[in-house]
């Protein structure tokens, strides 16, 4: 469990550094402990006393160093997430990790939306097949939309041997072989393609009834 010191340490580290810093173990656990041990003395407290009054500055402190090391935080991810870079997962306490992969994904649509039209295609998130800005202004017949996989599974192409994973949902899944094709939760999928293991297999339409 961080003191106030540690924490008053961190935020500084994070401040004069241009990229993420590794935070001590247990940081935003710790600044929760420290703001409710202080909220709960301030209670019982003479509001009066030059105790209580060095207790909500150092509570006022504290609320500042916690808001500004978790949205420097979130902006040193999101700028790099802009550039086309990842995640530094490796930095990130655990709470910002499962806040900040959702967003990754999101990120990754967005960048295949763009591709798509410079390329004069309109795409569709998750969608199944490109469409051109031309067609797309053409009248068609409704057709019946292929089946897409639920929510939170990643469609990925094996690139090496890769033991059984754990994923979110607590299911193994694997083991895999190289060359092999499998649905698997998106938060595995990222880490596998982060790590040269994996690619993502993108979903045609052509393709769904094999």
């Amino acid at each position: 469990m961080s003191t106030y010191e540690e924490v008053l340490e961190a935020w500084r580290a994070e401040r004069s550094s241009e990229g993420l810093t590794k935070l001590p173990e247990g940081f935003y656990k710790s600044i929760a402990k420290l703001i409710s041990d202080l909220r709960a003395s301030l209670k019982m407290a003479d509001t009066s006393t030059l105790r209580a009054r060095l207790a909500r500055a150092e509570l006022s402190n504290l609320e500042k160093i916690a808001r500004d090391v978790f949205w420097t935080r979130v902006e040193k991810s999101i700028m790099a997430l802009m550039a086309g870079r990842g995640l530094e997962v490796e930095k990130l306490t655990p709470e910002e990790k499962e806040l900040l992969e959702p967003i990754e994904l999101s990120f990754i649509e967005l960048r295949k939306f763009l591709e798509g039209l410079l390329r004069g295609e309109l795409r569709l998130p998750r969608g199944p097949t490109p469409v051109s800005a031309q067609a797309a202004e053409a009248p068609t017949q409704p057709q019946a939309q292929p089946k897409l996989p639920r929510r939170g599974l990643m469609l990925v192409r094996i690139l090496a041997d890769v033991p059984a994973i754990v994923g979110p949902d607590l299911r193994a899944h694997g083991p895999f072989k190289r060359g092999d094709i499998a649905f698997i939760p998106a938060e595995n999928a990222l880490g596998l393609i982060r790590k040269g293991l994996a690619v993502e297999v993108e979903l045609r339409e052509g393709a769904q009834g094999h």
